[in-house]
């Protein structure tokens, strides 16, 4: 019984950094990748049902606007691709942000 405390403990203490860490990872994500009004609504579309054309089409942007920006998600690693048919489909990952700017923080102290 005393393990099980133990772990759950832990879980919780594990729930806690992790979600400081997407907390804080997020809000650099925005400052760096969603400068605009438009590019926060373009990443809010990005739900892993629609394709760029049916997003484009959805918020009355061009959809070379949204390649541009999926492209630099796609390029370093900030969200998950869905191959469906000729298409891809974007959706979001908290957790893909959160690794990236954790990575990006120990490149960072290791440099300096």
């Amino acid at each position: 019984m005393e393990q099980t405390q133990i772990l759950l403990e832990i879980l919780e203490e594990l729930k806690l950094l992790t979600v400081n860490t997407k907390a804080e990872a997020l809000l650099r994500f925005q400052d760096e990748f969603l400068k605009t009004e438009l590019q926060t609504t373009m990443y809010a579309s990005f739900d892993g049902e629609r394709t760029l054309q049916e997003i484009s089409d959805d918020i009355g942007c061009k959809k070379n606007t949204i390649q541009i920006l999926a492209q630099k998600l796609v390029e370093n690693d900030l969200v998950d691709i869905i191959p469906k048919g000729n298409s891809r489909i974007i959706k979001k990952s908290v957790s893909k942000i959160a690794i990236y700017y954790a990575n990006k923080k120990l490149r960072d102290v290791s440099n300096g």
